[in-house]
This record gives structure tokens, C-alpha cells and sequence, in this order.
């Protein structure tokens, strides 16, 4: 239930029609929460924090116990579940898995690693309903998606930052996909930041979703088909989660440091340029300085005025036809190499995918050398 007395920033955004999912496997964030989240996703990084976590130690070493002789990939997979389970008494939707960084082109390997979550989840009690798998908006990962559909695994389209990519998961019939807001080196580097007052529609990111949710849009009328689900995540400020209403955002997936801004006030401070990466809300709330302004959603007649040229451009890219249209719908993005072309030929898709996958690489290979010390310790 939503607050009745000052509602909480967060507590305003799921009741504008956002659904807040968590972006953590500490159960205590789901839990702690003044409503029952949505989804819970994880990812390698993730994983690897509650892999080091004392809390879980017991649970390690059990798994690792049971599984004798098995491979470390085998026991990750069997402690994302695992955590995951702890998770799913405080959500109402799903639990999420990330495929492993390093097979982002390897559709066999891609489709075995889900089938490998999917029995994991199954023997905690979780059933194909309530989890997905999260794939590389990839060629290997479309086409993986595909054949994950026939298995009834849902998959979300991962690691995407383009048109293309969205146009491959609604091909492919992804359940969902999760547009990176930021590239996730803005969230070590300021520089490569947008510093905007207005997130909605002065963040560069904010004109490649409104490419994506006109397109789909335009797809289900066309087709009637249901589109992927669009789960926009990777927000470094409160005021940038709150700009998913208008840009028609149907989950936000939330990190712990920004899921605390939207819980700690019901009001966003005024913009103040260099004043917001990465600074915590709550500890701004007792500034004498700050001032803080009510947020309210613009009415839809606004937010299409408003938006209006942004269908119409791209800051991130210059790949736009005469039509102003970033990418053709009836381009067979699930055909050998047509998706991964099309990656490498977006500048910012090919660097913030490449970094995407190093990122979840390095927290692989931490788990990796942590279970493998383990297997040693409990032999």
C-alpha cells in the first residue's frame, strides 16, 4: 500500500505507474521497502557481493559441500538460485539471472547457461513463472532467446543501449529488456555523466527510449503482439529515476544508493549543476541551504509537447534516415551477425556494451577465484 501521509519520492513513482524492482540480492532492500517490490534482479557483480557476504557463509559452504566435485560455473549457478530464494518471500514478481558475460556470442553456451538457471530455480521451488533470464542483447543472445521460448524460459534483452537491440528482443519475443539509462563507467567517472536539470529530456539516453517506446508501440498496433516489457535501470540520481514516468518506462530497476534517495524525502532538492553524482539524498535532508521543490508528473498533453522533437533526433549517434528513424522494423535482426552489425556500426553501442560485459567479467572472475578457494577449504 502506498503511504497515505507523504508518500516517499519512490512511493509516488510506483503509484504513477512505474514498477520499482530491485536491483539487489539483499533481501533486507525488498524487504524494507514500504510496498512489496516487483522483480529482483541480479547479475555477476551482484552475485559476487553475496558470495562474500558473512550472512551467506553458511549457505556456501553447504552448497559447495553438496556439490563435491562439480564445477565452480555449476555452483555460481546453484548460489545465484539460492540467494535469489532469500529474495522471493518479499517480491511479487520475478527473480532475474544474468547469463555469463563471457558467452555474449555463443548462443549454444547462452541457451545451456539458462536451461542450467532454470533447473536451479526449480529445485528451490521457484517455477518458470516467477524468474527470467537476463541474455545480451546480442545476435547469439536473440537467437538464444528464441529457443529459450520454446522451453518457456522468458528472457530479458540486457546490456542495451540502442534501437536495433530493442527491435531484436521484440523479435525474439523477449519478455522484457533493460536499457542502461547511464553507461556504467558515468557511475566511476563524472565526466562521462549528463549533468542535466531536466533528465527526461535533456539526458541524451532519454531520445534513444522514446525511440523504443514509440517503436513498440507502433509494433503492437501493427502486429498485436505484446512488446517486451521496458525496464529501464542504471539511474545514478533520484531525479533521473523519477523522469521514467514520462518516458513511459514500465519497470525501474533501482540500485541501493538511489533506492535510498527515493526513500529518504517525498520532495527533490533544486538542480544544482555538479551538485547530484553520486551524493545521497540523505544526507542533504538537514542543509539549511537546500531547497526542495514538490515533484508531480507533467500531464500526457505536456510530456507530448515536450517530447515531441525528441522522436525526431539522437545526440548519442548520427545514424538517422531521412524518416528520422534510427532503425527499420523490418529488418531481420535475428539473422547471423544482422544484430551484432548493427552494434558495432553504433559507436555507443559498441563501447558501452563492451564495457557492460567487462564490468560483469571482472565480478565472474572474483566469484570464480572465491569458490574455487572454497572447494579447497571444504574438500
Amino acid at each position: 500500500m502506498i503511504s497515505k501521509s507523504s508518500p516517499s519520492l519512490l512511493e509516488q513513482l510506483e503509484a504513477a505507474g512505474v514498477k520499482v524492482d530491485v536491483d539487489s540480492m539483499d533481501p533486507k532492500i525488498a524487504a524494507g521497502l514500504p510496498f512489496t517490490p516487483h522483480d529482483m534482479t541480479s547479475n555477476q557483480l551482484l552475485v559476487n557481493e553475496q558470495l562474500q557476504n558473512p550472512e551467506n557463509k553458511e549457505l556456501v559452504e553447504k552448497t559447495i559441500r553438496e556439490m563435491k566435485g562439480a564445477s565452480w560455473e555449476d555452483i555460481h549457478t546453484v548460489l545465484t538460485a539460492r540467494f535469489a530464494k532469500r529474495v522471493f518471500p518479499h517480491i511479487q514478481g520475478r527473480v532475474l539471472a544474468q547469463t555469463s558475460p563471457r558467452n555474449a556470442y555463443d548462443k549454444d553456451k547462452i541457451v545451456a547457461h539458462a536451461r542450467a538457471y532454470a533447473k536451479a530455480y526449480n529445485a528451490e521451488g521457484i517455477s518458470n513463472d516467477r524468474f527470467c533470464i537476463k541474455v545480451p542483447t546480442t545476435t547469439a543472445g536473440a537467437q538464444a532467446a528464441v529457443i529459450l521460448l520454446k522451453d518457456n524460459i522468458r528472457t530479458l534483452g540486457t546490456s542495451l543501449f540502442s534501437l536495433p537491440q530493442a527491435i531484436a528482443a521484440s523479435q525474439a519475443g523477449m519478455l522484457s529488456i533493460s536499457p542502461y539509462y547511464n553507461e556504467v563507467r558515468a557511475h566511476v567517472e563524472v565526466d562521462l555523466w549528463p549533468d542535466v536539470e531536466d533528465p527526461a529530456t535533456q539526458h541524451p539516453m532519454s531520445y534513444r527510449m522514446i525511440h523504443i517506446r514509440d517503436t513498440y508501440r507502433k509494433l503492437a498496433k501493427e502486429t498485436g503482439k505484446t512488446q517486451p516489457m521496458i525496464k529501464s535501470a542504471s539511474f545514478i540520481t533520484a531525479r533521473e529515476a523519477m523522469g521514467m514516468v514520462e518516458l513511459g518506462a514500465d519497470h525501474a530497476t533501482i540500485l541501493v544508493g538511489c533506492m535510498d534517495d527515493l526513500l529518504s524525502t517525498s520532495r527533490l532538492p533544486t538542480y544544482t549543476k555538479k551538485g547530484e553524482w553520486q551524493t545521497r539524498l540523505r544526507s542533504r535532508l538537514d542543509e539549511p541551504n537546500v531547497k526542495w521543490a514538490d515533484w508531480a508528473a507533467p500531464a500526457p498533453t505536456v510530456s507530448q509537447e515536450r517530447m515531441a522533437a525528441m522522436a525526431k533526433a539522437d545526440p548519442l549517434g548520427k545514424k538517422m534516415n531521412k524518416d528520422f528513424e534510427m532503425a527499420s522494423t523490418d529488418t531481420d535482426y535475428l539473422a547471423d551477425g544482422v544484430l551484432d552489425k548493427a552494434n558495432e556500426e553504433d559507436e555507443v553501442t559498441r563501447l558501452r556494451l563492451h564495457d557492460a560485459l567487462e564490468l560483469f567479467k571482472g565480478g565472474e572472475e572474483e566469484s570464480r577465484v572465491e569458490i574455487e578457494r572454497l572447494k579447497g577449504v571444504y574438500a
